[in-house]
């Protein structure tokens, strides 16, 4: 903490604010500004009246010297908030487990077993006396018991004792540069790195660590030691706004690691940095070891789950309300490794991060709406819109192979879908366009859901193979998808509303062939959908419109 005569942080301002007159303290640009007690002892008394008659200008260029950011240094932060964490929501089974173990403890003379233990060892292995030895015996070995607990509860404080003392309590920022500051009710120890000197801003991870909140931050000087502190012990994202703020004002010539501003910076939205941060900051146990059930509570109550609603290779979906609100939403989980390396853990966290990222962009009425994200117990959540109805394969499956003109119908539904999603800059790629993920609501609108494996199309993009084999396009197996094939998976999705069986993979799909009743013209239409090669395939959606509006016309 800083002494009286110094000002408490305030909001970072664009410019110099003129001080009060007769005050011990000043603002200036958001920084501490230090007054010496002499002068703010004159100032109260009123010995300098040409002060006194008009408020007083600090000049940034004098005052430069005093300008001070403290930051509270709190290495156990993460610890902290594991036990607030852990002991945050009463858990039946634990506390009955707890009770009945401590009852039984002491029930069976639990504290008497123990001591006795104690006696027997001390006085056998060091005093190597009989267990029928006189009272004076005894009394030694009471007072050796007693010696040696004395001296284990010594060692134990020095112990604590050490660990409290070996870490800084503030990290200490002004013009000259930053240092950690070792400040009890006095300081006693300073480290500092000069900013004029400071060559480089890094993040590095130490061994056998997963979390952000181990790695520190490392300020590397052009000669003499780096300085080093922990990132998870700078306790709010406003004190590491701070931090990102001085060193944008008075080390911006220092070279910094990519992923510096992410950490530091205040998230205007969710981002994949606060993604992370939230799941690699979780307890290193998972709460739930099962797939959630009816009444489950999450985030703190916000969110009731109401039952399952599939499961799937992405994921499993829930049927879910806002306690609040009672508004319907469907909830959908993945799965976070826990006791794996950081890598796959952050790959984990990408693709949950693709799909928000994406759908936070969409803004269509056919495509399923984003509500929120958000990690809890290692399993993160998607928080979608709840769309009243079922899926096309669902639907299929219920009621048969669909008319020609619901197809159709759909297919317009459909194009509206991809011209929307291909027409973006740059276009998204669904990738997974299949019955599966075209929900048909009660009204007759048809929604696109499960943006998993969606990605953004850049010219040079590669990527993995995904998707349901039987609707995936050639270009897609060899890792290279574009807009076309998107609109390949429509056509073998048609191909399956039309017949009720999935298409044969990596084919140009003639839904005649299976139902001989289907009309010539629906058959080339499925058959241009697929075509193989992209020349012969519709270039987009657009044009898959034009050629159903104009059927419908004729």
């Amino acid at each position: 903490m800083m002494e009286e005569n110094d000002v408490k942080l305030q909001e970072v301002q664009p410019e110099i604010k003129e001080s009060q007159n007769k005050a011990s303290r000043a603002e200036v640009v958001g920084f501490v500004v230090s007054v010496k007690p002499e002068e703010s002892k004159e100032s109260a008394n009123g010995s300098d009246k040409s002060s006194s008659d008009a408020p007083a200008s600090i000049d940034p260029k004098t005052s430069a010297t005093t300008q001070e950011i403290v930051i509270p240094y709190r290495p156990y932060a993460s610890t902290e908030k594991w036990l607030a964490h852990r002991f945050s929501a009463w858990s039946a089974p634990k506390t009955w487990f707890a009770t009945i173990l401590v009852v039984t403890f002491f029930g069976f003379g639990g504290p008497g077993k123990v001591i006795e233990l104690i006696v027997t060892t001390l006085t056998h292995n060091q005093l190597n006396l009989p267990q029928d030895g006189t009272y004076q015996e005894l009394m030694m070995s009471n007072i050796l018991i007693v010696q040696w607990m004395t001296f284990l509860l010594f060692l134990a404080l020095l112990a604590l004792m050490f660990f409290y003392l070996r870490h800084p309590t503030q990290v200490v920022l002004d013009a000259t540069g930053i240092s950690l500051v070792w400040k009890r009710k006095s300081e006693w120890l300073r480290k500092t790195v000069p900013w004029k000197n400071l060559q480089r801003i890094g993040v590095e991870w130490p061994p056998n660590k997963t979390s952000p909140q181990d790695s520190l931050l490392c300020f590397t000087p052009l000669d003499g030691e780096p300085l080093k502190f922990k990132y998870g012990a700078l306790p709010s994202i406003s004190d590491k706004q701070s931090l990102m703020d001085a060193i944008n004002r008075w080390a911006p010539h220092a070279s910094r690691a990519p992923e510096l501003s992410d950490m530091l910076s205040e998230p205007h939205t969710h981002g994949y940095t606060e993604l992370w941060l939230q799941a690699l900051s979780q307890p290193p146990k998972r709460e739930r070891l099962t797939p959630l059930t009816e009444g489950a509570l999450l985030r703190e109550g916000q969110f009731e789950i109401l039952g399952r609603l599939g499961v799937g290779g992405q994921g499993t979906a829930y049927a879910a309300r806002e306690t609040d609100s009672n508004d319907a939403v469907v909830l959908k989980e993945f799965i976070l490794p826990v006791y794996v390396d950081v890598n796959v853990r952050r790959q984990s966290v990408e693709k949950m991060q693709n799909e928000a990222e994406i759908l936070s962009k969409l803004n269509h009425e056919k495509i399923v709406k984003l509500i929120d994200f958000f990690i809890e117990d290692h399993r993160g959540y998607l928080v979608l819109e709840r769309i009243d109805g079922m899926s096309l394969r669902q639907k299929v499956s219920a009621e048969g192979p669909l008319s020609e003109s619901e197809v159709r119908s759909l297919s317009l539904q459909m194009c509206q879908m991809l011209e929307y999603l291909h027409g973006l800059e740059p276009p998204v790629v669904h990738r997974d366009f299949t019955p599966d993920n075209l929900i048909l609501s009660r009204d007759g609108t048809l929604k696109l859901v499960d943006f998993n494996v969606a990605q953004q199309q850049e010219s040079t993009a590669t990527g993995t193979v995904v998707g349901k084999h039987c609707f995936i396009a050639p270009e897609q197996f060899r890792g290279k998808p574009t807009i076309q094939s998107d609109i390949y998976s429509m056509g073998a999705t048609l191909f399956y509303l039309l017949t009720g069986e999935d298409p044969e993979p990596i084919t140009c799909s003639h839904p005649k062939k299976a139902l001989d009743t289907l009309s010539d013209d629906i058959d080339s239409f499925v058959a241009k959908a697929t075509a193989l090669a992209g020349k012969n395939r519709y270039t987009c959606a657009a044009e898959i419109r034009a050629d159903l509006l104009q059927e419908q016309a004729d």
